[in-house]
């Protein structure tokens, strides 16, 4: 598909796309090196940052002197630190976890949480599609950049299971548009990220749910008075309390 028609596509959801980071078994090489692009994206454009103040704005908000959060789907757990640096700088008490279903990828993320010393983070391998945790054990349920590695029927169960485990639930993920699409292209090929960073990333926009599609996904979940927004720059998002 030439660049023209792929524009004119992503009025729809590519439901044929695939990332290389859905294989079965990646070389560690690469997926390291894609990790790490994924972090560095995260953090360049500010994704990583409006993570952090939408969660400290709902404790804050709440008045929690202490919060449990799960991140699910949570690859190399740079959200989960991020959070959890910003508990331990406010003074706030976090236990939160971090997971993922794939073994590659939580031996990334224990890594990172090794290195960076941060307390109050652990990290379980888990299927986010199957949390096996009571109703509300976790006040946050977290899940960003990885709604869209979920088809429709999936991605339901997947809202549901977060709101089955969290009071609060929070997803972010990619926007489907065609500047968000011009634009990964563009600044993972300027910075020269690893060949599945460039693969992916493109297909992650192709892939992404628009901001009605969402709010129907959480209709069906259970989400009620789910709150769906697009935020700059083209993130997708959706808070609401627990299905339960």
């Amino acid at each position: 598909m030439s660049l023209a028609q792929t524009m004119r596509s992503l009025s729809r959801r590519d439901d044929a796309a695939t990332e290389l980071l859905d294989e079965a078994t990646l070389d560690d090489a690469a997926l390291q090196r894609n990790l790490a692009d994924i972090r560095h994206i995260n953090a360049m454009l500010g994704w990583t940052a409006y993570t952090v103040r939408s969660i400290a704005r709902y404790v804050r908000g709440q008045g929690l002197t202490g919060f449990s959060l799960l991140d699910v789907a949570s690859g190399s757990a740079d959200m989960p630190l991020a959070v959890a640096r910003w508990a331990a700088r406010a003074g706030v008490q976090a236990r939160i976890v971090a997971s993922d279903i794939s073994p590659q990828i939580v031996s990334v993320a224990q890594a990172q949480i090794d290195a960076a010393g941060v307390a109050g983070v652990t990290v379980e391998r888990l299927d986010a599609l199957a949390l096996p945790y009571a109703p509300a054990t976790f006040d946050i349920a977290l899940c960003t950049l990885a709604l869209h590695h979920f088809e429709p029927t999936a991605a339901v169960t997947l809202l549901r299971s977060m709101g089955r485990v969290g009071k609060r639930v929070f997803v972010f993920d990619a926007v489907r548009a065609r500047l968000a699409y011009l634009g990964v292209i563009a600044l993972t090929r300027a910075t020269f990220m690893n060949y599945m960073t460039q693969h992916d990333a493109p297909v992650s926009v192709r892939r992404a749910y628009s901001a009605p599609e969402l709010r129907t996904m959480a209709a069906q979940a259970g989400l009620r008075d789910a709150r769906v927004w697009v935020g700059f720059p083209y993130r997708l998002a959706l808070e609401a309390p627990s299905g339960e």
